[in-house]
């Protein structure tokens, strides 16, 4: 088969959505559309962007030129360069409005955007899923050109979705600049929000947001949040942060959990601390070594694991 049949074979065959006799199926993942969209992932020479093109020019179905987008988006992940992507602009730009509100999540795909000017235009619009879209790319754009509109998103936004979105994007470009916008969305009743917060105070400038990680690790009733906060404190903490790790973690340690939801839990982060800032103090010292005896079938066998190893050296 010809590479163009390929292609045009292959954007056919995405858009079944029943199986191969078809029938009708109970999962997605067994249609031939979901296993031609797996089969449009793995196209990785960068000779297959041309012959997309060439199809494209060929086909005004919006739901073909959908599924010819989608295979631009995972050769741009695939090949060196941009001229996936920058295909994908070039026609992005052309087509009118509602074309363009089918084509926009297949830039989520895309790895980097050489142009944000589509997607700062569309970061305004009224449409939620438009919006979310449109501010998920940024994400993928250069920080210097999407990063003023993304703080000003954070300063204004009270859409929770949005808000998250935002963060998402934040975080993924490295906005470092944003770190001060971030702290009064530490109030918010969303725990995956200060979540966020947290974490991205933590690596854009951790020790000067110890104060903050502190709080949240006394105050806050999320365990998932005291375990973010556990976290930044073995990263950036100093000894003056030992008294109140060294409660938490005797917390911890004081009764059987039924189960663990980290790799690395936020025990281990406090012990790792604690043996970090505070090996010659006798009183941690002391109470590891109590840890080792009196509580130790209340840790799980890698916290258990970790701490003989600490202990060793």
């Amino acid at each position: 088969m010809e590479p163009i049949d390929y292609i045009q074979d292959l954007i056919y065959r995405m858009s079944i959505k029943t199986d191969e006799q078809g029938q009708a199926v109970r999962s997605s993942g067994d249609s031939v559309g979901w296993k031609a969209r797996k089969e449009a992932k793995q196209l990785k020479e960068e000779y297959w962007i041309d012959i997309v093109d060439k199809v494209w020019t060929q086909t005004t179905d919006v739901n073909d030129r959908e599924h010819l987008f989608f295979i631009w988006s995972y050769l741009a992940c695939h090949t060196q360069g941009t001229r996936a992507v920058d295909k994908m602009l070039l026609y992005f730009r052309a087509a009118p409005p509602r074309e363009q509100m089918v084509l926009l999540y297949t830039f989520t795909y895309v790895p980097f955007i050489p142009d944000a000017t589509p997607f700062l235009s569309l970061s305004y619009a009224k449409k939620s899923s438009v919006r979310h879209h449109a501010i998920e790319i940024l994400g993928r754009c250069d920080r210097e050109v999407v990063g003023e509109r993304l703080i000003e998103l954070l300063s204004i936004s009270k859409n929770y979705l949005d808000l998250f979105h935002i963060l998402l994007a934040i975080q993924k470009v490295n906005l470092q600049m944003a770190a001060p916008y971030l702290v009064p969305h530490l109030r918010s009743n969303k725990v995956d929000i200060r979540a966020l917060c947290i974490d991205m105070l933590s690596t854009f400038d951790g020790n000067h947001y110890l104060s903050i990680f502190e709080h949240h690790l006394a105050k806050d009733l999320s365990s998932s949040i005291k375990w973010h906060a556990m976290k930044a404190i073995a990263e950036h903490g100093t000894p003056s942060q030992v008294k109140l790790v060294l409660k938490r973690v005797k917390s911890i340690v004081s009764r059987p959990r039924a189960g663990r939801q980290h790799l690395i839990s936020e025990l281990m982060y406090g012990i790792s601390f604690l043996h970090r800032v505070a090996s010659d103090d006798p009183a941690i010292v002391k109470w590891l070594q109590e840890v080792r005896t009196t509580k130790y079938d209340n840790l799980f066998e890698h916290e258990q694991k970790l701490l003989s190893e600490l202990l060793a050296e």
